[in-house]
């Protein structure tokens, strides 16, 4: 609400740059700058969007890596594979766990199908079968740094 007599906010900014600071009571400035760097944590350390990042081709024709994250402290990547229709991705073994959620398409296995939406984790030290897809498909892989060791 405008004072009586101050016609405009930018007058009464103007009155407000005229008075004297009030100074911050005992403990006001820690208190801010705490609240500050806590808000701060909770940003994102890493944000990649949609259109960001470079697809990078894999040793499989037709499959490609997106790079997202990787946590070198606990050894995990996080990665976007992109693989094209009638691909057959080779058997390979795990050295750690791998976290696979099917974004887009279908991908295969010993029979086994699955589709938009599906998780899969393969453990460590399994071997994980031939892969592959009809449609082709988008997966979000979650794995450690040692994965697509040869079988």
């Amino acid at each position: 609400m405008m004072s009586e007599g101050l016609q405009t906010w930018s007058d009464q900014a103007l009155l407000a740059l005229c008075l004297d600071p009030e100074p911050f009571r005992t403990g006001v400035k820690g208190k801010l700058m705490a609240r500050i760097a806590a808000e701060a944590e909770h940003r994102p350390a890493v944000c990649i969007r949609a259109a960001q990042g470079d697809w990078v081709a894999s040793e499989v024709p037709g499959v490609a890596i997106k790079p997202l994250y990787h946590d070198p402290a606990h050894g995990l990547s996080t990665v976007l594979v992109r693989m094209d229709p009638g691909i057959i991705y080779p058997a390979h073994k795990h050295h750690d766990a791998e976290q696979c959620l099917v974004l887009e398409g279908d991908l295969r296995w010993e029979g086994l199908e699955y589709r938009a939406g599906d998780f899969v984790v393969a453990r460590a030290g399994s071997i994980h079968p031939r892969l592959t897809t009809e449609h082709g498909a988008l997966l979000l892989i979650v794995a450690g740094q040692n994965e697509f060791l040869p079988a």
